[in-house]
């Protein structure tokens, strides 16, 4: 199992977190840690709303618009609040996983004071980071699992079996479903993590994290990071 440090901004407008961009990506890519052992869970967190982005008028105050523009602002505001009322508030509730007969309960997970990533509190279910996007909503939601022991796996002891384009089901606690489409896999070093993990900005996308490589029986940890990477395919 994995534990990730991801010290990453929470709630917050979208403004700060384009700040924060640069200092994010690089806590993400330098400070990236994972649990000594594939085990132990820890308490849960709670859960939090995605804030939405703040309309702003395009008009300045030199000049009052006329007619045409004001019906332009009308139709650009309508068109944005009709954009956000498509992003997801709900927390992720169940993930399944149809290729590799996975359904399973997503918990909500926090970090602790040194930001490492907690577990979930059921070995057997997936822990969803609630510092970044929920799935389905604007940036890389980032859910761990269990790889489990050799000849034992738990959750994602069979992640690197899935291929390109395999689906991926997060049901949010509203009751719908977001679909994600495997778009890649990577094995990555313990203390590394790939650009762009946990943004909470850009194309929605998913992050499947897991343990994978060498284990090591006195330590009971593995040797590398399973990152799966999938896109977002909208709702079902």
């Amino acid at each position: 199992m994995v534990n990730t440090w991801l010290s990453l901004v929470g709630r917050a407008h979208i403004s700060a977190r384009l700040a924060g961009e640069g200092l994010l990506a690089a806590m993400l890519v330098a400070t990236l840690v994972f649990s000594p052992r594939d085990g132990a869970p820890v308490d849960r967190s709670d859960v939090f709303a995605v804030p939405m982005a703040t309309l702003m008028s395009p008009f300045g105050q030199a000049a009052l618009p006329d007619s045409q523009s004001l019906s332009a602002l009308a139709t650009t505001i309508e068109v944005s609040v009709s954009a956000k009322a498509l992003i997801p508030t709900a927390p992720p509730a169940q993930l399944l996983i149809p290729a590799l007969n996975v359904h399973r309960a997503v918990e909500t997970v926090g970090a602790d004071r040194s930001g490492v990533m907690n577990l979930p509190v059921n070995a057997w279910n997936a822990g969803w980071y609630k510092g970044g996007p929920i799935p389905g909503a604007p940036g890389d939601a980032v859910i761990e699992g269990h790889a489990g022991y050799p000849d034992q796996p738990m959750i994602f002891g069979k992640l690197v079996q899935l291929h390109v384009r395999d689906q991926i089901i997060v049901v949010l606690s509203d009751g719908s479903r977001r679909l994600f489409l495997v778009d890649s896999m990577a094995t990555v070093p313990v203390g590394s993590a790939p650009a762009g993990m946990a943004e909470p900005y850009g194309p929605p996308r998913l992050t499947l994290i897991t343990c994978t490589g060498h284990f090591d029986q006195n330590s009971y940890s593995y040797s590398s990071r399973l990152v799966l990477e999938a896109s977002y395919a909208g709702v079902v």
